[in-house]
């Protein structure tokens, strides 16, 4: 399990690689303005980040310098594409465990009023 900001993180590098066969190039700039400003996040944190995804073996990742300017090179593996699934389950889980808490309310109150209804 992923936290919210390794979510974005993961986000990020799939949207940029998903079309290019698995594979992106991406400047630190350019991820960290991916990432959302709701997720807490300093600059600092992103190669710790960076190392425990593909820790994780979510993704291959090569630092290369490119004129001057800092790049990493991203590989998606088979977590790394399942990740997005991932998101969207858990989404969906969040949204019936919501669904089932408000339908089990209404159906207190209808019972509650019935009850009340018999008994006065």
């Amino acid at each position: 399990m992923i936290n919210r900001t390794q979510k974005a993180i993961m986000s990020a590098i799939y949207k940029r690689a998903a079309d290019k066969g698995g594979t992106c190039l991406i400047r630190p700039v350019e991820l960290l303005s991916a990432i959302p400003y709701s997720v807490r996040f300093k600059r600092g944190e992103l190669p710790a980040y960076l190392r425990s995804l593909q820790t994780d073996d979510y993704f291959e990742m090569i630092e290369t310098d490119k004129k001057g300017d800092m790049y990493y090179c991203f590989t998606l593996h088979q977590n790394g594409y399942a990740v997005i699934r991932q998101i969207k389950n858990e989404r969906r889980q969040i949204i019936f465990k919501i669904a089932l808490t408000v339908a089990g309310a209404v159906l207190s109150f209808v019972i509650g009023m019935i009850l009340r209804s018999i008994f006065s």
